[in-house]
């Protein structure tokens, strides 16, 4: 996957949140964290664009088995394939 498309995946990623978002009241804690979500999504990439680059340019590698299990506990399946 090329630069481009990990960055529109973020973009989308971000447009998903958006629209689960709008599902919540705005006063509720669900909708406050799915819009913290958003903004470090935002955030990561415009405010140290290189390490951006580089963090998504060289994660290719597979979860730690601490990082499978937390994914699990929070009811994530670490293996589903997004498409």
């Amino acid at each position: 996957m090329s630069l481009k498309d990990r960055i529109t995946a973020f973009e989308n990623d971000a447009k998903i949140l958006q629209r689960i978002a709008s599902q919540y009241d705005e006063t509720s804690t669900e909708y406050a964290a799915l819009k913290h979500a958003a903004i470090a999504l935002w955030y990561v990439p415009t405010s140290n664009y290189e390490a951006f680059k580089d963090y998504i340019t060289e994660f290719e590698g597979d979860l730690t088995p601490e990082q499978r299990s937390h994914l699990t506990d929070l009811g994530i399946d670490p293996d589903r394939n997004p498409d």
